[in-house]
C-alpha cells in the first residue's frame, strides 16, 4: 500500500500543479483515498475535490464543471501505479446531468470499449435507430429497454476512442473545451497542456511497445537501429493480444 499511496499522491500533486498553470480559477485540489479490492489488492482513488468538479469559467463567469476521477492499482509486471479506471465528466455549472463523459475501464466487458465517450443529451434520430437495433451484443440491451417501456438514449452508446493505449488524456479534454467552448485559460496554458499530453503519450508509447515488441523492433530496424535479444535460448516476449485486439 505504501508504494501505491506514494505514487498516487505524486500523481495527484503533478496533476494539480499542471492544472494550476492551465485554469485561472477554481478549486484545483484532488483527494487521494486508499481502499482494498475484493482480491485483497490495494486501490487508490484520485479525484477532484470540489463538489461537482473543477469550475470552468467563460468570460470570468462559471459555466462548466470538469470532474476528474482516477482509480489506480499497482501493476504486477511494472510495479508502478497503473490506471484501472478513469472518468472525465463535463457538465454545465452546478447541473447534475453531464454533457459528456470520457471513460476508461481496464476490465471492460467485450461489448463495451475499454476507452469510450458517452454523450448525455438527446437526439431523436439516434433513439429511432436504437429502437430498431439488432438482437446481438448490446443491441439486445437496447431492445429490452424499449420492450420494458423505457426508450434507449444517445447516452447509452459507447463511442470508442483509442483502446487501452491511445485513449485521450485529461489535457485533451481541457484543450477541446478551450477550442470549442472558449473557457478562460491562463497565459501558460498552452505549454502546460502540451507538456502533459507529451508526458502521457510517452508513457502510453512505452506501454504499447511492451504490448507488441516485435512491431517496435521491426520499426526501429527500419529506422536504422540495431536491435538484438540478449537472452540466448529464451523466446522473445509475446504480443499481448488482449491489449492489441481490445475494442
Amino acid at each position: 500500500m505504501d508504494a501505491l499511496e506514494e505514487e498516487a499522491n505524486s500523481f495527484a500533486l503533478d496533476l494539480m500543479e499542471r492544472l494550476a498553470r492551465v485554469l485561472p480559477v477554481g478549486d484545483l485540489g484532488f483527494t487521494s483515498i486508499a481502499a482494498k479490492q475484493d482480491d485483497g489488492t490495494a486501490r487508490m482513488s484520485v479525484a477532484s475535490a470540489a463538489p461537482g468538479g473543477i469550475e470552468l469559467q467563460i468570460h470570468q463567469s462559471p459555466r462548466l464543471q470538469l470532474a476528474v476521477d482516477y482509480q489506480l492499482v499497482m501493476s504486477p509486471t511494472s510495479q508502478r501505479a497503473t490506471v484501472l479506471r478513469s472518468a472525465f465528466c463535463v457538465r454545465p455549472w452546478q447541473v447534475a446531468r453531464p454533457l459528456f463523459t470520457v471513460d476508461y475501464i481496464r476490465d471492460a466487458s467485450s461489448n463495451i470499449p475499454a476507452a469510450h465517450y458517452n454523450v448525455h443529451f438527446n437526439h431523436d434520430a439516434v433513439t429511432d435507430q436504437l429502437l430498431r437495433a439488432g438482437a446481438s451484443r448490446r443491441g439486445k440491451v437496447h431492445t429490452k429497454k424499449a420492450t420494458g417501456g423505457s426508450q434507449p438514449r444517445l447516452a447509452d452508446l459507447h463511442f470508442p476512442v483509442g483502446g487501452h493505449r491511445f485513449r485521450p488524456c485529461v489535457e485533451d479534454v481541457i484543450d477541446m473545451l478551450w477550442a470549442e467552448f472558449g473557457i478562460d485559460m491562463r497565459p501558460t496554458a498552452r505549454g502546460a497542456i502540451e507538456e502533459g499530453r507529451a508526458h502521457w503519450r510517452e508513457m502510453q508509447l512505452r506501454a504499447a511497445v511492451s504490448d507488441h515488441p516485435a512491431a517496435a523492433i521491426d520499426e526501429l530496424r527500419k529506422l536504422g537501429y540495431e536491435v538484438t535479444w540478449p537472452h540466448s535460448g529464451m523466446p522473445e516476449p509475446d504480443t499481448r493480444r488482449d491489449r492489441i485486439h481490445a475494442m
